[in-house]
């Protein structure tokens, strides 16, 4: 099991009291799990990034880029 530390957050009072109403276990534990939760979609969307960015076709990234810049002037 990882390590665990003490930590102080602030949370929006009505967050604060939906995740008490429903931690089950602990406060510790359900924002824990939310954290985690969150830690893997933010991972799950950057490796679907990263293979739409691996199938990019670098000719027509450039021609956009350059109609995108042609646009600002």
């Amino acid at each position: 099991m990882a390590s665990k530390e003490v930590v102080s957050v602030t949370l929006d009072s009505d967050l604060l009291e939906y995740a008490k109403a429903h931690s089950g276990r602990s406060l510790s534990a359900y924002v824990n799990e939310a954290v985690a939760a969150r830690v893997q979609e933010e991972r799950r969307l950057r490796s679907l990034w990263s293979a739409k960015v691996a199938q990019a076709d670098p000719d027509h990234v450039a021609r956009m880029l350059a109609h995108l810049e042609s646009q600002g002037q």
